[in-house]
């Protein structure tokens, strides 16, 4: 092997390694699985903060 650009005499990986393809067509897709249960305790919570707030949005005020 001849002496790479950086200087190595037998060659460094960045010139004369080599890279594998990866077949992007046979891969399956990812399944997504089920969300944690904290997650959707969360998404829950939010919905619910978000009715309430227009709730209260929408009333009008006394003051």
């Amino acid at each position: 092997m001849s002496e790479c650009k950086h200087g190595m005499k037998s060659g460094c990986v960045y010139c004369h390694g080599h890279v594998k393809p990866t077949p992007e067509a046979g891969r399956a897709p990812k399944k997504r699985g089920k969300p944690p249960r904290l997650s959707e305790q969360m998404n829950d919570r939010m919905t619910d903060l978000k009715r309430r707030l227009k709730k209260l949005r929408d009333q009008p005020s006394d003051a």
